[in-house]
């Protein structure tokens, strides 16, 4: 392991900015973490927990002598944020950040100077959980990080957060942020979006206890996402409005389709739907 920043700030101490930190730590390649976020317990909480070395309510002060910043808050705020750290920070200060929206975040480091020295991650892992008491120190581990480098990102800086990304267990996918954008919508925007749906659907009309009671695993598993914060999906599905709805109108044309199959008896036409689901699904293993 050749990576190594001495002096890290992480810029949201949720459940991905602590996780990233106390996994940065261990693997040995953050030699100092200072937390940075507007609620104190839970800058405390991580303080606690060990997942940061210290920590600051004031982000000028804490970036002084920074080597590495990634910003870790939610999507439509780390705009603002890069125009403090570009001011703040000095040219050799690598910047990245952990957005499940990448098009717009790379345009905005760009505009605020930033293009050779940010590369933007999106960890494709997370929970509903929230806030430091959720970090998981292996929440990484054999998952994978996009990365998301600009025309102008230095080589070197993109090498540097690949192996970051690497040493905390990730397999790291080098994309177009504009790809990222378009894929997510589908394979995860779209699904939490159709989670909310369901599980605001289910009881309407319905007697809501006996919904209750009769739901059964298989809603379940398909729900985990249900409790998920809503400030954070308003903000992607804002950033990522485009694509997402371009999933939403695809998604809601096949389910036209199908309930078209269902009304008509039209077995056939359910069966290559579900075989299809089949052959992708068992193509992406257990």
């Amino acid at each position: 392991m050749s990576v190594r920043f001495e002096r890290c700030v992480v810029v949201g101490t949720g459940l991905i900015g602590a996780s990233l930190a106390a996994a940065g730590r261990r693997a040995g390649a953050l030699a100092h973490v200072v937390g940075v976020g507007r609620k104190r317990p839970n800058l405390d909480r991580a303080l606690e927990l060990g997942l940061v070395d210290s920590v600051s309510q004031e982000l000028g002060p804490a970036l002084s002598g920074a080597d590495l910043v990634v910003v870790a808050t939610p999507v439509l705020t780390v705009a603002p944020i890069l125009e403090q750290v570009a001011a703040a920070t000095s040219p050799d200060c690598l910047v990245t950040d952990a957005g499940s929206v990448k098009a717009p975040i790379c345009l905005a480091a760009e505009r605020a100077g930033l293009g050779r020295r940010f590369v933007g991650a999106h960890p494709m892992a997370g929970s509903a959980d929230t806030g430091s008491a959720a970090a998981d120190i292996d929440l990484f581990k054999d998952r994978i990080t996009v990365i998301t480098p600009g025309p102008d990102s230095d080589p070197s800086a993109v090498a540097r957060i690949r192996e970051l990304w690497e040493v905390v267990g990730s397999s790291v996918v080098e994309l177009d942020a504009g790809v990222h954008d378009a894929v997510v919508a589908v394979t995860s925007h779209l699904p939490q979006m159709m989670v909310f749906a369901l599980c605001a659907m289910a009881p309407r009309g319905r007697d809501e206890d006996v919904v209750r009671r009769l739901v059964g695993q298989g809603f379940r598993d398909t729900t985990r996402l249900g409790t998920s914060d809503a400030r954070m999906w308003l903000d992607i599905a804002d950033l990522n409005r485009e694509a997402l709805a371009a999933a939403m109108a695809e998604f809601a044309s096949l389910w036209d389709d199908m309930r078209a199959a269902v009304e008509a008896g039209d077995e056939a036409r359910l069966r290559a739907v579900m075989e299809s689901s089949r052959d992708f699904k068992a193509s992406l293993g257990k």
